[in-house]
């Protein structure tokens, strides 16, 4: 009976090592629909690493912080891995780990009621217009964006992204600029509250290039299944289907 008890313990021990081995903490910022959703806790990030992860016997938590705050959890040692990471900001910041691939992409536009008719060809052209942007813009977009920002005395930006959606069809700023599927999003959720009209067509300017993104993970090896499996992910179609759905409750 003692032999059996010291084997249960043994056992009991082993059991609670292996699960926090491959439990992962994962810091995202706590709010970016529909890439991340902290309410429902999904959105196509989230999705993607927990789909490419969870067969492999890795269990995700997410943690949620305010978007910068998300780097100093992981240099602090608070979380195992960052989500929406790039090699310049691994090298700007300072951040020792090791980076996925490539596992999503930002696709930034300027957009505006096709019914004024602009022509916009670089980011310079902006410099007249009311444009409104999401908080941060000034800090991440580069210096030609910036200088642009600073030139331009009509320039703001908003941490509320639906409230973007809402001044460009009510003709309050001449332009608004963020990424295209936060855009579908938004669209579509103000569009089933019904007050206001976003029928209208708008005009879509792809000035400002792309950001592709992935994971910073202290772990080599959770990095190489996560590599591994989000090949899987595409290869299946898994990944397509991941964007479609949220496309789906958001499309033009």
């Amino acid at each position: 009976m003692r032999f059996h008890i010291i084997l249960f313990s043994l056992c009991t021990i082993w059991a609670s090592v292996t699960f926090s081995e491959e439990q992962l903490k994962v810091a995202f910022g706590n709010a970016l629909a529909p890439w991340v959703m902290p309410k429902s806790n999904d959105g196509i990030i989230i999705d993607i690493i927990t789909e490419s992860l969870k067969p492999a016997g890795y269990e995700i938590s997410s943690v949620y912080y305010p978007y910068a705050r998300r780097i100093i959890s992981y240099r602090q040692g608070l979380v195992d891995v960052v989500s929406d990471i790039n090699r310049e900001v691994i090298e700007r910041e300072d951040l020792h780990g090791y980076f996925s691939d490539i596992a999503y992409t930002y696709i930034n536009y300027a957009i505006a009621l096709k019914r004024k008719e602009y022509q916009f060809k670089k980011i310079s052209d902006l410099e007249q217009y009311r444009l409104l942007s999401w908080q941060g813009a000034t800090a991440t977009l580069g210096s030609e964006y910036a200088e642009m920002a600073q030139n331009n005395p009509f320039y703001s930006e908003h941490y509320d992204q639906e409230l973007q959606i809402k001044m460009l069809y009510l003709d309050r700023v001449d332009v608004i600029q963020l990424d295209m599927q936060i855009f579908r999003y938004f669209k579509s959720k103000v569009s089933q509250a019904g007050v206001i009209n976003t029928q209208l067509e708008v005009d879509k300017f792809p000035l400002f290039g792309k950001n592709d993104c992935g994971f910073l993970f202290r772990s080599i090896e959770a990095r190489d299944t996560f590599n591994k499996q989000l090949k899987r992910l595409r290869d299946s179609g898994r990944y397509d289907q991941i964007y479609a759905h949220y496309v789906s409750i958001a499309r033009d």
